[in-house]
């Protein structure tokens, strides 16, 4: 898993006076503040509680209060929202990209280089794939060490195998072949295989951290009880099947929706609870209708992460079935809570999960038996408590806090900044 284990307890150390510059076309919370992956924030404010002066530069206008979250961290935003509206038209999709490509290098150059008349940074960092090219040329053109951050990698699922892929998905290429000359390359390990992609990038597997995200165990240590959880968020329904997720066309939250007439034949008093948000809201509503399955079925949009425990707790089963990996923190996070859990066997899923031992691990074939693997599940609370069981003990075994993962981090760019200072 590359990672230590939960037990292995990690203190703070004084890094001393380091500036670190961070460029993204991400925001630090993806869905509005608190709601989405907490990988950025807690990225930024890890460097940030370790006493380093960090600085942000961010292709995105503030959403709402979403501003600095630690007083070390300095925000600098910009945006172009009529450019990503075009990004969303299929016919222009293409060429609009490139546009907004070449637009974020261009100002988060400019902002970078203002900003240095009065920062010295030590590191240069760049996170994503918008973030990485200028970061090279920033570190290049400063002799300031580099790190490269990736959260995983959708390029096999959406061009990997097809004519020109890799024209198709130029912008991804690109990064990662620009990673190749950068100091450190992490690489989250999300099940979606990114190494092997950086290794057929060419990059260096010295510079390559294949690391799992952290996880925040005290939210999970004193959860609500399954009645009062249920109850707390009006829940009726005598079993509840979970999806959490960015509802978008590769979480593929269509398969849950589609099983749930079947099920409901034998199990009437079943309530699919979907918690996220996407481009793909109103066409899974209008499949819940057509299905006749409304009722049965409640969209809780985009939650703040803090509270994804109450719905663990409130859930029988949980259900995640995307189509290239569904090792996100959902499924992790199901995991720490305990919870019985179904899913599809791709990427490196299996790493996690074992068929019959702590979750139910289906192959694309048997994708059509969902409604059948559900009721089966729903009808057997023995099973379900021992597959719950086991994967909480996985989970202890091998997953590591939020803590432990960014305090391996600095410390591997802590020693950079050394070995420049010595050198100089």
């Amino acid at each position: 898993m590359n990672g230590p284990m939960r037990k292995n307890k990690s203190t703070k150390s004084n890094s001393g006076k380091r500036s670190i510059l961070f460029i993204s076309a991400l925001d630090f919370w993806s869905l509005g503040k608190g709601k989405g992956g907490p990988a950025l924030y807690k990225t930024l404010t890890g460097y940030a509680q370790r006493g380093w002066e960090v600085y942000f530069i961010t292709g995105n206008r503030a959403n709402g209060d979403n501003e600095a979250p630690h007083p070390n961290i300095q925000v600098i935003r910009f945006d172009a929202p009529w450019l990503k509206r075009l990004m969303k038209i299929r016919k222009v999709g293409f060429f609009t990209r490139a546009v907004w490509w070449l637009y974020f290098q261009v100002v988060a150059f400019l902002k970078a280089i203002k900003l240095h008349r009065t920062v010295k940074f030590d590191v240069v960092y760049g996170y994503e794939i918008y973030g990485t090219p200028v970061a090279k040329v920033l570190s290049k053109l400063w002799s300031t060490p580099m790190v490269a951050r990736f959260q995983g990698s959708i390029v096999q699922l959406l061009w990997k195998g097809k004519p020109f892929w890799r024209i198709r998905a130029w912008e991804h290429v690109l990064a990662f072949k620009t990673s190749r000359f950068s100091d450190i390359v992490i690489m989250t390990n999300d099940g979606s295989q990114g190494d092997q992609l950086l290794s057929q990038m060419n990059v260096d597997a010295r510079k390559i951290r294949f690391w799992m995200n952290g996880v925040d165990w005290s939210l999970f240590e004193e959860m609500l009880g399954y009645s009062d959880a249920k109850k707390k968020l009006n829940i009726n329904a005598k079993n509840v099947l979970l999806v959490i997720s960015r509802l978008v066309s590769i979480k593929r939250v269509d398969r849950s929706i589609q099983a749930l007439p079947e099920v409901l034949k034998e199990f009437p008093d079943v309530l699919l609870l979907i918690v996220g948000d996407g481009n793909e809201r109103e066409r899974l509503e209008k499949l819940a209708e057509e299905l006749g399955v409304s009722d049965n079925v409640r969209f809780e949009g985009a939650v703040p992460h803090k509270d994804v425990p109450l719905y663990l707790a409130a859930a029988d089963v949980f259900l995640s079935f995307y189509d290239w990996s569904n090792v996100g923190n959902p499924l992790l996070e199901a995991m720490m809570a305990g919870k019985s859990i179904i899913t599809l066997n791709n990427g490196d899923t299996g790493q996690f999960i074992t068929n019959g031992v702590n979750g139910i691990l289906l192959e694309y074939e048997d994708v059509p038996n969902l409604p059948t693997i559900i009721k089966n599940l729903l009808s057997d609370r023995g099973l379900r408590e021992r597959l719950g069981g086991n994967a909480r003990k996985f989970a202890e075994e091998h997953f590591w806090s939020w803590e432990e993962r960014i305090e391996a981090e600095i410390r591997e760019v802590r020693m950079l900044v050394e070995k420049r200072r010595e050198r100089e």
